[in-house]
């Protein structure tokens, strides 16, 4: 998984580009699994919480809060369609050999 670092108010990479909500994922796991489906297909993908609190609530009372997946705002579009797919089932897992 690649690693984004907050370098303003709305930027999370070395770009000036701003991040937008694509979904709320219902838990880490379906955040992770989702941010590394769009990772593989090119689409910078990362996941945030809507409070930095939450995530430790969650360690600590096992709270569930839905983790929201987060995507640099020109690949909004792209990051959508793959989105679609993969809800769908319709992708490829590339095996390697």
């Amino acid at each position: 998984m690649r690693l984004y670092f907050l370098k303003g108010e709305n930027s999370m990479d070395n770009t000036d580009n701003k991040w937008v909500v694509l979904l709320e994922a219902s838990n880490d796991v379906e955040a992770d699994i989702i941010c590394g489906f769009l990772q593989d297909r090119g689409i910078p993908a990362i996941k945030a919480d809507s409070s930095p609190y939450t995530g430790a609530m969650r360690v600590i009372g096992g709270l569930a809060v839905e983790v929201q997946v987060m995507v640099p705002e020109p690949f909004l579009e792209e990051a959508k369609k793959l989105q679609k797919e993969f809800e769908a089932g319709n992708f490829q897992i590339d095996e390697e050999e």
